[in-house]
C-alpha cells in the first residue's frame, strides 16, 4: 500500500491525454531550478500502441518514475486525474503524495467512466475516429483568455496528440481505498469549482489560485508555490 507522508518530494508530472507534456515544461524547468527531481512523461508516445490506452499511460508514467528518489508526489492535470490513482498503486511504498490540479477525481469504489456529457462534446470535434488538436475545441474568446500570447499557442501546438475517440469509452479501474492515500487538491480556475467541494468533503489538503486552466503553464510560478506547500502540510489553505 502507498505510504503516507509530509516531506519534501520528487516530482512526477503527467499531462492530460488531449495536450502534451510542454503544458508542464516550464514548471518542470522552474522545479529543477530549486534542486526537485523532476520526471516528465510523454504520454503522446503511446497513442498508436496496443491494449487499452490507460493502461500504456499508466506503465509509460510508472517506467518514467524509476529513478526518482522517494517519495514521489504524483500532480495530474484535468482528465489525467483519472489515470492517478492506478500511477500511486504501481509507486507502492515510493509514492508520497496524489495531487489533482484542476483535474477530474476518479470514483472511489468503481471504475471512472467519461460523463455522456463531455462524451458529446467529444463527437462534435471528432473526425475518423479522431479528436481534433484540443486547441481547435474552442472559441477565439476562450483561446485569447487561456492563451493571449500566440507563441505560447504554438508551443502547446507543436505536441498536441492525435487522440483516438474510443480512449474516453475506456473505463479506468481504480484500487480501493486509493482516496485515503496522501491526496491533495489544487484548483486553478473555476471549471473545477465542483471537483475541489469534493475534494474538501474528502478531508484533503487543498488550495485555490486565481488562474486559468493552463496556469501551470502561462505562470508556473505560483503554481509550483502551491506544490510545494501542499506536498509539506497536512492542511488546506
Amino acid at each position: 500500500m502507498p505510504t503516507t507522508v509530509t516531506t519534501p518530494t520528487s516530482l512526477l508530472l503527467v499531462h492530460s491525454p488531449v495536450v502534451g507534456p510542454s503544458t508542464w515544461g516550464r514548471l518542470a524547468e522552474s522545479a529543477r531550478t530549486t534542486g526537485t527531481t523532476v520526471a516528465l512523461p510523454d504520454l503522446t508516445a503511446v497513442i498508436g500502441g496496443s491494449g487499452p490506452l490507460w493502461r500504456g499511460f499508466v506503465e509509460t508514467v510508472v517506467d518514467s518514475a524509476k529513478d526518482l528518489p522517494a517519495p514521489v508526489a504524483v500532480v495530474g492535470h484535468s482528465a489525467a486525474g483519472a489515470l492517478l490513482p492506478l500511477i500511486g498503486d504501481a509507486l507502492g511504498g515510493h509514492l508520497g503524495h496524489l495531487i489533482f490540479v484542476d483535474a477530474v477525481i476518479p470514483p472511489v469504489d468503481r471504475a471512472h467512466e467519461t460523463p455522456s456529457r463531455l462524451k458529446e462534446l467529444l463527437d462534435q470535434h471528432t473526425e475518423d475516429g479522431v479528436l481534433a488538436p484540443w486547441l481547435d475545441w474552442w472559441s477565439d474568446d476562450v483561446l485569447d483568455s487561456l492563451l493571449p500570447d500566440w507563441n505560447d499557442r504554438a508551443i502547446l501546438r507543436a505536441d498536441l496528440p492525435a487522440l483516438p475517440r474510443s480512449y474516453y469509452d475506456e473505463e479506468i479501474p481504480v484500487p480501493g481505498r486509493w482516496s485515503t492515500w496522501a491526496c491533495r487538491y489544487l484548483r486553478l480556475s473555476a471549471a473545477y469549482d465542483t471537483e475541489l467541494v469534493r475534494a474538501v468533503e474528502s478531508g484533503w489538503p487543498t488550495a485555490e489560485l486565481e488562474s486559468t486552466h493552463l496556469g501551470m503553464f502561462t505562470d508556473p510560478g505560483p503554481v509550483l508555490e502551491s506544490l510545494q506547500k501542499l506536498t509539506t502540510s497536512d492542511h488546506r489553505e
